[in-house]
């Protein structure tokens, strides 16, 4: 007896679990729920004044400094060239050949693994079928790979904003001497 039979023997439906549930308790748990995802989720980013805000979009990576938004490996190697911090550097390096090894490992990895379904699916007559899933396999793989790499490369990036904030976003103090004495400035 296969898991299908099975399934269609017991009958399942959702509401024959709540209604083994008193009413309160039914309430409660959809109250509960709507709570956790109310005060879990929120579509807007918090932008941090005078702070370098990372916001991680499908495409491209956005980073707002000083009222400006940065878009694109240019801006950002002369933003971050600026410093002349090497684990800053580093960081947007790492970001760098992550996010392009990304790409090409997920593009090729979708094109082998499509024409692997192909190739496994249909008969054909100088390819076998278990060459196909053998490229289907490693087609997976590599898109797998790719995403994972791509993900890699915004933890990147992420990273060297938090140097960069924890490093240069800090409050100056200064010295002021005017017509009336000394003052001191703190620039927030």
């Amino acid at each position: 007896m296969n898991l299908i039979h099975i399934f269609r023997r017991t009958r399942f439906n959702i509401n024959n679990i709540f209604d083994s549930f008193p009413t309160f308790w039914k309430y409660f748990l959809l109250g509960s729920a709507f709570v956790f995802f109310k005060t879990n989720l929120s579509a807007q980013q918090k932008v941090f004044p005078n702070k370098m805000n990372f916001i991680a979009t499908p495409k491209p990576n956005s980073i707002i400094y000083n009222d400006t938004i940065y878009n694109g490996s240019r801006a950002y190697k002369a933003l971050f060239l600026r410093t002349k911090d090497p684990q800053i550097i580093e960081a947007y390096k790492f970001h760098q050949t992550d996010k392009i090894w990304g790409s090409v490992l997920g593009t090729t990895g979708s094109i082998v693994l499509s024409l692997g379904v192909v190739y496994a699916s249909s008969y054909h007559p100088n390819i076998s079928r278990g060459t196909g899933w053998i490229m289907a396999g490693t087609g997976m793989i590599a898109a797998i790979t790719g995403g994972y790499l791509i993900n890699r490369a915004n933890t990147d990036l992420l990273i060297a904003t938090y140097l960069f904030n924890k490093r240069y976003a800090l409050p100056n103090t200064s010295i002021g001497v005017s017509n009336n004495g000394l003052s001191v400035v703190v620039k927030l």
